[in-house]
């Protein structure tokens, strides 16, 4: 029972609390489209939304309960920042009796589509269909296992390397929803599962298996790098090199080039960023995505060094490779998936501010940010408001740029990414306003 929803002294309406837990919701809302479609476009906002809704709350009503404003749970449902944030989501979670998975926060598991799991032939744990399910790493071995030995002879067969290779994928999906060390441990397991098949195996299979281990371990270097842990990061790096120059593949050899590129940036040495990138170029039959963001990475290089025209001609030849990639038509990983068009633009904002010309970088940067924006994973948009937040700060645009500051921080917080945290301890070396200085440091 209720309180009754209007004042009787004004007709407004007034917050009511429920003298009771909220019953359990339907199992039909949870594979409905709407929230399928709330979970695929990465809004856990909205899945709160559907399910305040589905409970006959308000937006006040809901605050009142789980002990936040109204105004909080609007901007949550709006898809601001605080979407991202643990410390909102998890209450409102067991609140509203919302399975965790689909707000990104079932611990150390995968959220998989029913649809993915289907083509892995493991439709079963979709319990009949629709919405996403969060698996632990024993699933996801299950997933594989039972193919693995099915081939002649006892070999690995080649379902089992297809698996595997869409695993890959959708680990790599799954960091669009989790942090990085949620994933460690699934990244982690299986890589050492690959590894051990990769040992017994012989000739061609045996290099399948070193480059499909070689993706896992790039995977698992990003993570180390993104959880703060860089000499983790380039120790599982140079073990994706050393696998892919065993398995012959110039394409993951010079991925790995790229990647050592990337986090050679954290010394600031702009020359050794470009001669990695540069041998990444250097090796032989890259398709044309490897050797886009090769370009693209030599490009970060060259704006450090300040060589602004060979910079720019660079962000333009990698956008003419990227516009000849004909993706593969099957659901198996591929390096550079996930790229777009605007990507390369976001990358070209990026250099204009290496360069010293933030105002070219505030430019490209509000011409692309409506496009791609919200197609960017929660991390990936906290680099780059960063990054506006430091043009803004040198342009001597000190509101516009704390403001800023802070929505990356909040972002940061949410996601713990180090990436994020990097990119707004660069504010801390400007001295054109305390507030961006001391903002940048308290980020450390």
């Amino acid at each position: 029972m209720a309180l009754d929803r209007t004042d009787p002294r004004g007709g407004r309406p007034t917050v009511v609390v429920p003298e009771a837990p909220l019953p359990p919701l339907p199992r039909s809302l949870w594979e409905s489209r709407e929230v399928r479609d709330a979970v695929r476009d990465r809004s856990p906002g909205a899945v709160v939304a559907l399910a305040r809704r589905a409970h006959g709350l308000r937006q006040d009503e809901l605050g009142a309960l789980a002990g936040f404003s109204q105004s909080a749970i609007s901007r949550l449902e709006s898809g601001s920042n605080i979407a991202y944030d643990l410390r909102v989501l998890r209450p409102l979670q067991r609140l509203l009796g919302i399975p965790a998975h689909l707000l990104g926060l079932a611990d150390h598991s995968l959220p998989v589509a029913a649809d993915e799991l289907d083509r892995l032939g493991f439709a079963g744990a979709a319990d009949g269909g629709g919405g996403v399910v969060g698996l632990d790493l024993g699933s996801l071995l299950a997933i594989t296992g039972a193919a693995v030995f099915s081939g002649p002879g006892g070999t690995v067969s080649a379902e089992a390397l297809n698996r595997l290779r869409v695993l890959r994928r959708v680990i790599n999906d799954a960091h669009n929803w989790r942090g990085s060390d949620a994933l460690m441990s699934a990244a982690r397991g299986l890589y050492d599962f690959v590894d051990r098949l990769r040992r017994s195996a012989r000739g061609e299979q045996r290099r399948d298996l070193l480059g499909i281990a070689a993706t896992y371990a790039e995977f698992l270097g990003w993570l180390h790098e993104e959880t703060g842990d860089p000499r983790g990061a380039i120790q599982w790096t140079a073990r994706a090199l050393e696998q892919g120059q065993a398995a012959d593949s110039g394409d993951l050899v010079a991925y790995s080039y790229v990647r050592m590129s990337q986090l050679a940036e954290a010394d600031g040495d702009a020359d050794r960023v470009a001669g990695l990138a540069r041998a990444a170029r250097r090796e032989k039959d890259l398709s044309p995505m490897v050797r886009a963001l090769a370009l693209r990475q030599e490009a970060r290089g060259l704006a450090g060094a300040g060589d602004e025209a060979a910079c720019m001609d660079r962000l333009d030849e990698a956008r003419a490779e990227f516009e000849r990639v004909t993706p593969p038509s099957d659901d198996e990983y591929w390096i550079g998936y996930c790229s777009a068009a605007e990507h390369f633009e976001l990358e070209r904002a990026a250099s204009w501010l290496a360069l010293g010309r933030p105002n070219r970088a505030i430019e490209v940067y509000e011409d692309v940010r409506q496009q791609v924006w919200r197609r960017l994973c929660a991390w990936e948009q906290g680099v780059h408001v960063a990054k506006l937040a430091h043009a803004h700060a040198i342009a001597g645009e000190t509101d516009h740029a704390v403001s800023l500051a802070y929505d990356a921080l909040d972002t940061a917080r949410a996601t713990k990414s180090a990436q994020v945290l990097r990119e707004l301890g660069r504010l801390g070396s400007w001295e054109g306003s305390r507030d961006v200085a001391e903002l940048a440091r308290g980020a450390r």
